[in-house]
């Protein structure tokens, strides 16, 4: 979908419990509002109806009924080693955007402003000698010479964006229509610099090198102007608002997702980026050596909970909790239980007590969401917000 006139279809509100949909007993009638569009036919475009859940999710736009898929979204996933990572990525975006563009008045498709030729070529490494200057690499020229081992000019100059991801951002009303008002650009940035070499005899030589985060991060920043510079050279996008957020990834195999490290905001017009805000998000696995130094007393709760689980259970589970922290303050715990053998009569009880004991164990005062897997996936998930009653749902 791009701008031009198209036929939006204003859908209706169902109900989500942290979610699980439950289906809307009512429908009313669909409103029409036209939007911009620069193809001769119209297409007509549908927004996804309002959910009620925590979580606060943007309205999807659905063209001719189908939810646009961007054709940037193999790029990105091929290039992320872990999948937490990809996870969190695309999900932060999203949370970061609605500081920015309202989740009341802003609707939300995958990017349509970057091909993923594009996005695959700007993750390259920058070559002068390809012609347009637009696609050229962000990532460092190979450093040395031809006569120089290729492993030292690999490593002199480490690939440091892994991946870049672009969400796109419509408002719209009866009156005005509706047109792209906000795109949100993230950038990927490696924590450690795989690589390898080719030998005369064919054998294969891996490598791995640490990367310092403080230039990893400063590198990310000067790249992120120079994206800014790419998209104002377009007409069309020259007076669209645009946020840029820097993500950190961990390392290949790691449990904890990376965390987002800056933000920055770039108002419609404007030719530069005036400034970074920092943001401090952790990852910290439970049980953990870091997590008994980080938080001792949740540390010490997660033990107690994991003690009571397999006491009830009478047999060892696996069981990892991630809390997600904000400047050192916890905001989510997300707790994984892993059976090896279970009867439906088992995990209905297991999760009765779960959600009995999450109070009186965890006394911390944010969500959390405990899931129960199997070896067949998941069979129930338990989830309790501050003050409030826990939901439990256990699939057939």
């Amino acid at each position: 979908m791009k701008q031009g006139w198209m036929i939006i279809l204003l859908g209706l509100t169902l109900f989500m419990l942290s979610g699980c949909l439950q289906q809307a007993d009512e429908e009313e009638e669909q409103d029409v509002i036209v939007v911009e569009e620069t193809e001769d036919e119209e297409s007509e475009v549908v927004f996804t109806p309002t959910v009620d859940s925590d979580d606060n999710f943007y309205r999807t736009v659905l063209e001719d009924g189908t939810y646009y898929r961007s054709d940037a979204r193999g790029v990105v996933s091929d290039a992320f080693r872990n999948r937490v990572d990809l996870d969190h990525f695309e999900r932060g975006l999203t949370e970061l955007a609605s500081g920015v563009y309202s989740t009341d008045e802003y609707y939300f498709t995958e990017g349509q402003q970057l091909s993923g030729d594009l996005i695959n070529s700007w993750i390259r490494r920058y070559d002068p000698e390809i012609e347009n200057e637009l696609q050229r690499g962000l990532n460092p020229e190979l450093a040395g010479s031809d006569d120089d081992p290729m492993d030292e000019r690999m490593r002199d100059a480490p690939l440091m964006i892994s991946h870049i991801m672009e969400h796109n951002y419509w408002r719209g009303s009866e009156e005005e229509g509706a047109q792209l008002d906000g795109i949100m650009i993230g950038i990927g940035l490696r924590a450690v610099y795989y690589f390898n070499t080719t030998n005369e005899d064919g054998t294969i030589n891996f490598y791995e090198e640490s990367l310092d985060e403080s230039e990893v991060q400063e590198y990310g920043r000067e790249q992120a102007q120079v994206i800014l510079n790419r998209l104002r050279s377009r007409e069309d996008l020259q007076d669209v608002p645009i946020s840029f957020a820097l993500y950190q990834e961990k390392p290949d195999g790691a449990v904890a997702p990376g965390g987002f490290t800056a933000f920055a905001q770039v108002d419609g017009g404007s030719l530069q980026i005036g400034g970074w805000e920092d943001i401090d998000e952790n990852f910290i696995v439970f049980p953990s050596s870091e997590a008994s130094s980080y938080d001792a007393n949740l540390s010490n709760q997660m033990s107690q909970f994991r003690e009571e689980v397999e006491d009830f259970f009478d047999r060892k589970i696996g069981a990892v909790g991630v809390g997600r922290y904000n400047n050192d303050i916890l905001e989510e715990l997300t707790i994984e239980l892993n059976l090896q053998s279970h009867g439906q009569a088992e995990i209905i009880a297991l999760s009765q007590f779960i959600s009995d004991r999450l109070n009186e164990v965890l006394t911390v005062q944010v969500p959390i969401k405990v899931y129960v897997e199997s070896i067949n996936g998941m069979e129930a998930i338990i989830i309790q917000h501050p003050d409030e009653e826990p939901f439990m749902h256990v699939l057939n």
